[in-house]
């Protein structure tokens, strides 16, 4: 048998040859995987450096945007247009040289518009709206958004080889604004220029101080530096003033930035400042008459009418001269005090028969309110609005030897429901005569006052350091209910408390509020003293602009007189200027849920 012969040596060539080909593809392989990992790395490197960019962007425009917030809420306080180092409304962008705060802020958190590459953009515009936010009104803030857009231009690397661009624009955005919300009111100076010098003065050796309320206890608006002066002897002692009663704050915009000799704050209170201004509280309730133009209610109460005469008593057994308004408006009204016909004094006269008191309905008074002068002339006034123009001597004037005292209306008929007063003052009461103004002679009957009267209610509290009885001086209370009273009316949890008993007419001008006297006084309600352009009485609060043009158009409240243990204001006051003089030991006691709308600056979006 043959057998056939195999070529062994053509086998052993080809088998060398793929010998030779081995791991080839594994090198394709392991370089296409390197070229993928390196686009990964690449690609998680642009998108981590462009995530970081808009983060960084996104916290420049909220800074920038609320910084313009500020400027806005201030411009709204009346600081005065200008100011913000842009025009409101209209819409701009930034350089490298801008000087407004929006762009500072920006640049301070690296975005200075700079055009050089990448670079970066940073525009300002004024929204007219913004979605799911509530304009607070052109009357008080005509311009009430700003948003801030910024265009990061970020230099990539894979992204460009895909794209042919060496950047990618990374954007962001914030929309800010003033918005009204409520909040407790502190001791309010409302004065925003700072040309003035100080608004909230403390001369003398007057001791102020505040007991409980909200935390920021005063707020002084002014951009001065100086706007808060302690002089002399003086001290403002917050250190019993806050919800816990054991310290609260004064906030300042101007300054000084550090707190004077003479003030106190507590273990929790502290001086603020720049502290942001709080706007008029009260800029959007209505003057009385405001019906037509102001359509707002509080529990259920509108605008009360303008009064054109005043009420007449109905039950006039023991009076003299109170048949007529005429007489009742010229003080002639006697009506007869404590005795056996009246154990507790017609309408709470507080003087013992023979002896008489003056009786106040309420209603108008075209020639002003003047008490005494006299050998101790008492007077009470009945519950309800009390609309006072100028007289000879102001709008109410408490003379020498002269004593107020609030009456229940029990006897007389003649009340409103209201449980207190409000005086409206209505015009200016030129000359420079005061609106309220008080003899140092006045407050000096001696009789005693349970301060238990003052509850609205049963169920309301009364302050914490308030003694049980105060036995001199003049003494008023505002309305616990009614437009003017409580606006959390029996929903209040301290129960029903007492709002409003001084009302400046806004549209008025240079109005000086002067309470002081040789004796102690007790004022239960909130003193407001506010000029505003653009007020009027035919637009009421809505009407109010905030805005003062001369310091001579500003409103000043001054409390003065001699020392006095007793002596209480419980309210607040708000005026725009704030004067403390003589030797007072005056007693403030805020409440910390009284709430009305202020402007509040808000980052929305």
């Amino acid at each position: 048998m043959k057998i056939a012969k195999h070529n062994f040596k053509g086998i052993s060539r080809k088998c060398s040859r793929r010998r030779n080909e081995a791991g080839q593809s594994i090198l394709l392989l392991v370089l296409v995987l390197g070229i993928f990992l390196l686009g990964a790395l690449c690609f998680a490197f642009d998108m981590s450096n462009m995530w970081f960019h808009r983060q960084a962007a996104q916290t420049a425009a909220d800074a920038a945007c609320a910084a313009g917030a500020m400027d806005l809420l201030v411009d709204a306080q009346g600081g005065g247009t200008g100011n913000q180092g842009f025009t409101l409304g209209t819409a701009y962008s930034c350089s490298t040289s801008s000087k407004d705060s929006v762009c500072k802020y920006a640049a301070l958190n690296g975005y200075s518009s700079a055009n050089t590459a990448p670079g970066d953009t940073v525009n300002v515009s004024f929204p007219s709206s913004v979605n799911g936010v509530t304009a607070p009104g052109s009357s008080i803030a005509p311009t009430p958004f700003i948003r801030v857009d910024i265009d990061d231009h970020v230099q990539t690397f894979f992204l460009g080889l895909l794209s042919g661009s060496g950047t990618k624009e990374v954007r962001a955005f914030s929309t800010c604004g003033v918005v009204l919300a409520t909040a407790p009111i502190p001791m309010l100076v409302l004065d925003p220029q700072t040309t003035d010098g100080a608004t909230l003065s403390v001369q003398g050796t007057p001791t102020v101080a505040i007991y409980g309320g909200p935390q920021q206890s005063i707020q002084v608006d002014s951009g001065n530096t100086a706007a808060v002066n302690i002089g002399g002897s003086a001290t403002i002692d917050l250190s019993l003033g806050g919800p816990s009663t054991t310290g609260s704050n004064l906030g300042v915009y101007g300054g000084p930035t550090t707190a004077p000799s003479g003030f106190a704050d507590g273990t929790t209170g502290s001086w603020v400042a720049p502290s942001a201004p709080i706007s008029d509280p009260f800029a959007q309730l209505c003057a009385p008459g405001q019906s037509s133009n102001c359509t707002q209610t509080i529990n259920g109460y509108s605008v009360p009418a303008i009064p054109t005469t005043v009420l007449i008593p109905t039950l006039l057994t023991g009076t003299t001269n109170c048949g007529t308004a005429a007489n009742i408006q010229a003080g002639n009204c006697t009506v007869p005090g404590i005795g056996a016909a009246y154990p507790s004094g017609y309408d709470g006269c507080p003087l013992a028969a023979p002896a008489t008191c003056v009786l106040y309905t309420a209603g108008a008074y075209p020639n002003g309110i003047q008490i005494g002068p006299g050998s101790g002339t008492t007077a009470i006034f009945d519950p309800g609005l009390y609309y006072v123009s100028p007289g000879s001597k102001g709008n109410l004037y408490l003379d020498s030897n002269s004593t107020v005292r609030p009456g229940s209306g029990a006897n007389s008929g003649a009340s409103d429901g209201s449980g207190g007063t409000v005086f409206y003052f209505t015009g200016d009461s030129g000359s420079k005569k005061p609106a309220v103004g008080v003899d140092a002679n006045s407050g000096k009957t001696t009789s005693s006052y349970a301060t238990s009267n003052i509850q609205c209610t049963g169920s309301s509290k009364l302050p914490g350091n308030l003694p049980t009885t105060v036995t001199a001086g003049n003494i008023l209370l505002a309305p616990c209910s009614g437009y003017y009273g409580d606006p959390l009316g029996t929903n209040d949890p301290l129960g029903e408390q007492r709002n409003i008993l001084f009302f400046q007419d806004r549209s008025a001008t240079g109005v000086n509020g002067q309470w002081g006297g040789g004796g102690q006084f007790l004022l239960a309600g909130t003193m407001y003293f506010h000029s505003c352009v653009g007020a009027s009485p035919a637009v009421g609060g809505e009407g109010c602009t905030q805005t003062a043009t001369t310091s001579d158009s500003l409103d000043t409240m001054t409390l003065s007189g001699n020392a006095g243990s007793g002596t209480y204001v419980l309210g607040e006051i708000i005026a725009d200027e704030i004067a403390l003089s003589g030797t007072p030991n005056i007693t403030m006691d805020l409440n910390p849920t009284s709430v009305f709308s202020i402007l509040k600056a808000s980052i929305f979006q």
